[in-house]
């Protein structure tokens, strides 16, 4: 059986980067993946194309149970991310695990940070973690099982000149994953985070180094987190790209 046969797993920013190889990875293990994002073309893609590996894989005798339901949401509205968990939970009757990746990234020095892009940080990276987390919780609380694997950054543990906003976005979300950390213990739900350096997306406008991680290694890692053998958490993992020593300074 795979690992994650039965289980139900939501994936938000799932349309494109690493949320889709995230997406992608867990539907590989078996769970049943719910996809968000705002744009309904770009997950209906996802999820056909995996459909369509994954009848290929069948040919081929690779048996798999996992599969991507597309839903498309805006995070950053309360009652788009309710509706997003009850649909989940009406059609499918649980969720096992919350992956908070939805991000978006813009730099500048502070005192030229346009208000606009502060606020759509603050929105997308915090703000929509804390909707999830909010409408998802009561249901792990019920069951005294669950798990929320937030996406932060390495920009969540260090600051560097023209992040601010970024950084305060991710600062705050490893802040709240530490909260919810210690009120979910005594369910029995586990909390994790990942901290990754650059990865190989267009994420932010911002053309990736050729050392850069690969979105495909950090979703590895959120898969190690949520398979963990049972009483283990892992708790945060900081992902730094190895860079080469000739571009080292």
């Amino acid at each position: 059986m795979q690992p994650l046969a039965n289980k139900v797993v939501i994936v938000t920013g799932a349309s494109r980067g690493l949320g889709r190889s995230i997406a992608t990875r867990f539907a590989d293990g078996g769970a049943t993946v719910i996809a968000t994002a705002r744009s309904k073309d770009a997950l209906q893609q996802l999820a056909d194309e995996w459909h369509n590996c994954k009848t290929n894989d069948t040919e081929n005798g690779v048996l798999g149970s996992g599969t991507i339901v597309p839903h498309a949401c805006d995070l950053t509205v309360a009652n788009e991310v309710e509706d997003l968990i009850r649909f989940t939970l009406d059609k499918y009757g649980q969720i096992d695990v919350l992956i908070n990746n939805a991000g978006v990234g813009s730099y500048a020095p502070v005192h030229e940070i346009a208000e606009e892009d502060w606020d759509t940080m603050m929105a997308v990276n915090l703000k929509a973690p804390y909707l999830t987390c909010k409408y998802a919780i009561p249901h792990f609380i019920e069951r005294q099982a669950g798990h929320i694997v937030n996406i932060s950054s390495v920009a969540g543990t260090v600051t560097f000149k023209g992040g601010g906003g970024y950084c305060a976005s991710k600062f705050g979300l490893m802040a709240l994953t530490d909260v919810l950390t210690e009120e979910l213990k005594p369910h029995q739900v586990r909390v994790s985070v990942i901290c990754p350096g650059s990865i190989q997306t267009d994420f932010a406008g911002t053309p990736a180094k050729s050392y850069s991680l690969k979105p495909e290694h950090v979703a590895k890692v959120a898969y190690d987190m949520v398979t963990a053998p049972e009483g283990v958490i892992l708790n945060q993992v900081v992902m730094r790209p190895q860079v080469p020593p000739e571009l080292q300074k």
